[in-house]
């Protein structure tokens, strides 16, 4: 809930709550060099999930399908993360229960098929229902598209197979995205929305490259796919100097320019590992995130990555980011480094200028550049 301002401080507020909206409409006005523009495609590939150390084990269990493994595992590191009070990994550990259980019930939809394959390992139908299963319910995309090219649908064989080359020209990404959401229209619920953010993902990674004539019509395709906020990962920065880092910041997710969620968050700091901070939205529909840092660490403030899931996918990964300054304009620290997929917190870092407050704002839409 965003909880109405004051009367004395109204007028500040309103107009902080559209200054994401006015930035974006005024950086798409501005004309830029060409080579703002010829950016290097994005290299990193959301779909592919890391899994901390202490959740390998019952990774494990979940990659051989045996849930009731993982439930067991996981309750176990409940009952240690209440003992010692780290509500940090028993937010993770309540949250992976939950999903847990959720891929156990859809997998049970599609066991028989799953067993079939066992002794038909080329058979067209057990290949595609579990294979559907894999990417859309349990984001195992290296699994699943190798299930689904041996479909027997053959656009979505040929989809599968195109991806799994992991194409590397503009023209060959667009392709691809223009198929993966023409199988998209055969589909609903889950599985369409899975065939439509994977081909967001190489539109947006093609996109740099493209035409305006090719951007056109994909952009308002773009424009329709509903994202939802159900997780967001703030990544702190880090350095045994001390010198930097965000002690505390606001998180604001807007629709079309207006503030729908808003959290306080303090984030944890360590100096010589990646720190970080869960926060789970409640599954709120949204365009662009803000983060404020409001509080910082040493001479100034800064982050190392901002995640936003929506179900098993960071939708925010290799999307354009402004700010209101970087570190002495140095591209080092460039705001687009926040969504880059390095967590380390030492490298691929925004970092603000000294002694500053500041915000940064990731657009998941619009192809937004800030020089």
């Amino acid at each position: 809930m965003i909880v109405p301002a004051d009367s004395r401080h109204e007028r500040r507020q309103v107009y902080f709550r559209c200054v994401p909206f006015l930035v974006a409409i005024a950086l798409m006005t501005v004309r830029f060099p060409p080579e703002v523009f010829a950016a290097p495609l994005p290299q990193s590939d959301p779909f592919e999930s890391e899994v901390s150390p202490q959740f390998s084990e019952i990774r494990e269990a979940i990659d051989e399908d045996d849930y009731e493994q993982a439930l067991r595992l996981l309750t176990e590191k409940r009952v240690i993360a209440v003992k010692v009070k780290n509500q940090f990994l028993l937010q993770e550990i309540l949250a992976e229960i939950k999903e847990v259980n959720r891929l156990k019930r859809e997998f049970s939809k599609v066991r028989e098929k799953a067993e079939t394959l066992k002794t038909k390992p080329g058979d067209p139908e057990a290949n595609e229902k579990v294979g559907l299963f894999y990417c859309a319910e349990k984001g195992d995309w290296i699994a699943g598209l190798n299930m689904l090219s041996k479909s027997g649908d053959s656009g979505l064989r040929q989809a599968a197979l195109d991806d799994l080359k992991q194409p590397e020209t503009p023209a060959h990404r667009m392709k691809l995205a223009d198929a993966w959401w023409e199988q998209a229209e055969k589909e609903k619920d889950q599985i369409r929305k899975a065939f439509l953010l994977r081909g967001r993902y190489w539109y947006l990674s093609a996109r740099p490259g493209l035409t305006e004539l090719e951007r056109f019509e994909r952009d308002k395709q773009l424009e329709q796919i509903v994202l939802e906020a159900d997780k967001i990962v703030v990544w702190n920065m880090h350095g045994s100097t001390l010198d930097h880092g965000t002690d505390e910041c606001v998180l604001t997710l807007f629709l079309k320019g207006k503030a729908v969620w808003r959290q306080k968050v303090v984030v944890p700091w360590k100096a010589k590992a990646p720190a970080g901070q869960i926060v789970y939205p409640p599954r709120v529909r949204f365009d662009q995130i803000r983060v404020d840092i409001t509080k910082y660490r040493g001479f100034g403030g800064g982050l190392g990555e901002i995640e936003v899931f929506d179900g098993t996918i960071n939708v925010a990964r290799n999307c354009s980011a402004v700010a209101s300054s970087y570190w002495r304009s140095n591209r080092n620290h460039h705001p687009d480094l926040i969504t880059d997929g390095d967590k380390s917190g030492l490298t691929g870092i925004w970092l603000l200028n000294d002694g500053q407050k500041g915000w940064v704002l990731v657009d998941m839409k619009k192809y937004l550049q800030q020089p």
